[in-house]
């Protein structure tokens, strides 16, 4: 995005003001930073992703003088976990959720990092920031930046000679000829510029910035994205404190912050501006220069602000005990009070003047954790939510109004989950309403669609009989779901038009048809969830009621062992050799991994089909682990390079058992146009049926064209 088709509006440094009076002169809530945008309507367009602490979505924010401009809000608003580590690290909630301060440290971090990457490494960028707002309806503060049309990493091609090419070098003392791929060369550029930009941000005293871009931290390859003029840099805002490697925690030590937070050291900041003054003047000029140091003074006050108002016992645990600590606490405490609606401006009056804030009934009872703590404290502190809790006890029409405004709420939340029909009405509180409720909060959302949808019940007992008796089913499930999945590496780029449309081409072959209705039969048995889950339940229970873990390991085990039940009636009825099914055989009893039964046993006859699944498989696996996988991570590049290791093992066997095998007479098989798959029409009541249900799954599956976008700010990411 070119910033200067941003229209920049200046704002006085005397209207840094409390977000609760800046969101009545904005009607998004904007609150005030030097030189932003600001805009007067917002309108979303849809979600990119949710993360353990932020949610980002793509917006289109409009001025007052009818200017727009499509950039991506960061909501804050972060899951339990998150919100626990958060508070046990520094004892008070995540700041860049109610923190103000916090916020605006974001805001002058990003322009100031922005500044100093431009002139000091050319090849990168980091996405500027736009504006900052508190968000209403989700009660959390929101940054705003440039939207970023890019991808992410692309993950290696299939080596399957990896470790026998390392053995020959380190071992054997032979080097065997390398294949450099243009991925190999991607992956490489971007840990070297990583170090680079992890080096100038430490070295220049955005220390904490640097864990964001640190390339020992397993997800931060997430954060930068691939665009035409090279890479950008979409998140330096933490989620996590920096605790995983050891040199951040050195960092935290000499800056006496236990742990780092996004921590920066002004001292070394302003020096650093001060060494190079010089070559920022050349690279930008004086007129830029002027803004970031104005931006430096404003980052450095409102970072300071925001950490002396935490109680955070390791840093300079001593300050507890001082009168400004408690000053700043207070006060931060009851701005977000404040803006949550948690008192009025009366109590909060009151209670900034108090000498007993520690003690007062407020204070303590928002210990209470969760919704009942801040119930409690409305009732307290907020004449108006006081008097509308009376006037709800007293007045049933308007005890009828607000109990169908929540239920209408409830339900709309759970129609975009997918956990009730687009149709299910909830007018007001009822039986039905309440047992929704409960299942929303205890069950997944496809269990909870199965209870109380008899719709979609009937749906799916249809499909789980056409997986039964109707063979076209098992197949065109099967190959509906690998479509799915290949499609799905076309829109994120890691597979180019001409790889994608060699995989599809092997699956339309007959040759196929057997190894694709097995994992269709494999992958199907999810749509005995409904069923499976409790009996797995049913089984824990009994275990720790007879104190004997085999009910558990049974119902453990059930779908492994309905896998092999699988394979092996697939091998009778299809009257195959036993070969071509032994390595279904072998895999398909284990658990969580027996799905690729069938990828693993088409590997010799359809090699780049086989590993393309194991490869999704690996990179789903890696995007799922918690903390340290997710989208584009290193540890979702590794699970997919391990693929090789398998690779290897399958290369190595198949030589052994069919060492006179050819692979060209194999491969050329799926080539000729007599083995591909012609459109069958038939007149059969189950065909007709399975061919009814495969295209409304299709239509399910088909999903509006992903725009080349800014990577979503998500959970998997570096906190």
């Amino acid at each position: 995005m070119n910033n200067s088709s941003i229209k920049l509006m200046e704002i006085p440094a005397d209207c840094d003001v409390l977000a609760s009076d800046t969101s009545r002169h904005s009607p998004v809530g904007v609150l005030p930073v030097d030189g932003t945008m600001w805009p007067t309507y917002i309108r979303p367009i849809r979600v990119l992703g949710q993360g353990r602490a932020a949610e980002a979505r793509l917006v289109q924010a409009t001025n007052e003088t009818g200017e727009s401009v499509m950039c991506v809000e960061k909501i804050f608003h972060p899951g339990l976990l998150t919100r626990s580590i958060y508070r046990a690290a520094f004892q008070t909630s995540f700041a860049y959720q109610h923190n103000e301060d916090a916020i605006r440290a974001c805001f002058y971090r990003r322009r100031v990092a922005a500044a100093i990457v431009e002139a000091m490494i050319p090849v990168l960028k980091v996405a500027q920031p736009l504006y900052v707002r508190w968000n209403e309806s989700t009660q959390a503060l929101v940054l705003a930046s440039e939207f970023i049309r890019g991808r992410g990493i692309i993950p290696q091609d299939v080596d399957p000679t990896m470790i026998r090419r390392w053995l020959a070098k380190n071992l054997a003392g032979r080097s065997r000829p390398e294949s450099t791929t243009i991925e190999q060369e991607e992956i490489a550029e971007l840990l070297s510029l990583m170090t680079r930009l992890e080096s100038l941000l430490i070295e220049c005293g955005l220390t904490g910035s640097g864990w964001q871009v640190c390339k020992r931290a397993m997800v931060s390859t997430a954060n930068l994205l691939r665009t035409e003029s090279g890479y950008v840099v979409v998140d330096l805002e933490s989620g996590i404190p920096s605790v995983l490697v050891p040199v951040y925690v050195l960092q935290g030590i000499r800056l006496q912050s236990l742990p780092l937070f996004d921590d920066l050291d002004p001292i070394q900041l302003q020096s650093w501006l001060l060494d190079h003054n010089d070559h920022l003047t050349a690279k930008l000029g004086d007129t830029r220069l002027q803004q970031i140091k104005a931006d430096v003074s404003s980052l450095i006050l409102h970072n300071e602000n925001w950490k002396l108002s935490e109680p955070a016992i390791g840093r300079r645990p001593w300050r507890l005990l001082t009168a400004d600590f408690r000053h700043r606490f207070r006060s931060q405490v009851l701005a977000r009070w404040q803006r949550c609606g948690i008192v009025d401006e009366v109590s909060a009056a009151e209670l900034q003047g108090s000498r007993r804030f520690f003690t007062r009934s407020t204070f303590l009872l928002g210990l209470i954790p969760g919704r009942p703590g801040r119930f409690f404290q409305r009732v307290q502190a907020n004449a108006d939510y006081r008097n509308q809790v009376r006037r709800w006890l007293y007045d049933s029409e308007y005890r009828r109004k607000t109990l169908s405004e929540y239920a209408e709420r409830k339900t709309a939340e759970w129609r975009s989950n997918e956990r009730i029909a687009q149709d299910f009405p909830h007018e007001t509180v009822s039986l039905g309403f309440l047992v929704n409720s409960v299942l929303a909060r205890t069950t997944p959302a496809p269990l909870h669609r199965w209870i109380v949808d008899r719709v979609y019940r009937r749906i799916q007992l249809t499909r789980m009989f056409l997986f039964c008796v109707s063979g076209r089913f098992q197949s065109e499930y099967g190959r509906l779901m690998i479509r799915s999945r290949i499609e799905h590496w076309r829109d994120q780029s890691r597979l180019s038009d001409q790889a994608a449309d060699s995989l599809t081409h092997q699956l339309e072959s007959t040759a196929v048809d057997e190894y694709v209705r097995g994992f269709g039969l494999h992958v199907g048995l999810k749509l005995l969830l409904p069923v499976v889950m409790p009996l797995k339940v049913g089984g824990a229970a009994v275990s720790l009621a007879s104190g004997n873990a085999f009910y558990f390991l049974f119902m453990l085990m059930l779908v492994p062992m309905l896998r092999t039940c699988v394979t092996v009636w697939r091998m009778i009825a299809s009257q195959r050799s036993v070969s071509d099914f032994h390595q279904a055989l072998l895999v398909g009893i284990l658990p969580v991994v027996g799905s690729l039964a069938f990828p693993v046993q088409m590997s010799a006859r359809f090699s780049g089909l086989s590993m393309f699944l194991l490869r999704d498989f690996a990179s789903r696996l890696g995007c799922w682990l918690p903390i340290y996988g997710g989208k584009d991570s290193r540890t979702e590049l590794m699970a997919i390079k391990l693929v090789n290791v398998i690779a290897e093992g399958l290369d190595l066997w198949l030589s052994l058992t069919n060492p006179n095998r050819s692979k060209a007479s194999s491969e050329s098989e799926i080539h000729r146009t007599a083995d591909i798959l012609q459109p069958v029409i038939t007149a059969g009541r189950w065909d007709r049926l399975a061919a009814e249900h495969i295209s409304l799954m299709q239509e399910s599956t088909t999903t509006a064209p992903i725009l080349p976008a800014q990577r979503p700010v998500s959970e998997r990411r570096v906190a």
